[in-house]
């Protein structure tokens, strides 16, 4: 029983990951470079972002099944084949393993300067945060940047046009590769008001190809905790026995 309630504690942990990955992407925002058109983005960036709240909503919902499942896992003592698969589906959902599969590659060029502030025409950090947003939103399973997968703790920043993802500098052009449903995604990007027509005035373009074969590999950071635990506060339990 005491095995089993390890098991337990790990996969509640490793299945919280889930929760974090659309709304860590979006809160890991950038600083604003001051252009009038930058608060337009912005305000499309808000928008998505309370589309994003009623997706949290589906994943809490998600998350307490799954809390069910493990408690019955504990009440009825299954093997450890099961809990060692439902851990590795949630190593898998928070991006710890390769993840393979259908779906769409994208790649976003910068535009041509035409005059006035080359800023402009520069793909930046909130220009990506806007398509990843909407790949996920589109059922996305699996996301990566230029080979940098995107988990929960990923931070997309930008200084100028120097962009870094996951604290790995990357630069344009942008491969996208998201495994899911090709037609779906393509659709959330393309249409009438979407972030491809937002991009266009700018000349930034992003080509999209449907995919049979996607290889997504898994994320390279760190996973440790340095202030948060799984487990009971001990500090807090050592002043209840004083």
């Amino acid at each position: 029983m005491e095995h089993s309630k390890k098991y337990a504690s790990i996969a509640i942990t490793a299945i919280c990951v889930m929760l974090g990955i659309i709304i860590g992407v979006q809160l890991n925002t950038v600083k604003k470079n001051g252009l009038s058109t930058e608060q337009e983005r912005l305000s499309d960036l808000t928008q998505r972002l309370q589309s994003l709240e009623e997706e949290k909503s589906a994943l809490e919902d998600k998350i307490s099944e799954q809390e069910k499942q493990i408690q019955a896992y504990e009440e009825e003592e299954e093997t450890d084949e099961m809990l060692q698969q439902s851990l590795q589906e949630a190593r898998n959902f928070a991006g710890l393993t390769t993840a393979y599969g259908p779906g769409l590659m994208l790649t976003m060029t910068d535009g041509a300067i035409r005059g006035g502030d080359s800023n402009a025409y520069v793909i930046h950090a909130e220009d990506i945060l806007a398509v990843i947003n909407e790949l996920w939103s589109a059922g996305a399973e699996a996301i990566s940047i230029n080979g940098e997968r995107i988990v929960s703790t990923t931070a997309i920043t930008c200084a100028g046009s120097i962009i870094h993802v996951n604290d790995v500098r990357v630069a344009a052009p942008f491969e996208i590769l998201a495994i899911g449903d090709a037609a779906v995604m393509e659709s959330a990007l393309t249409f009438s008001g979407g972030v491809v027509d937002n991009l266009k005035p700018w000349g930034i373009q992003i080509e999209m190809k449907e995919q049979t074969a996607l290889e997504i590999p898994a994320y390279r950071g760190t996973t440790s905790w340095n202030v948060a635990s799984s487990g009971q506060n001990t500090n807090h339990s050592k002043e209840a026995e004083e």
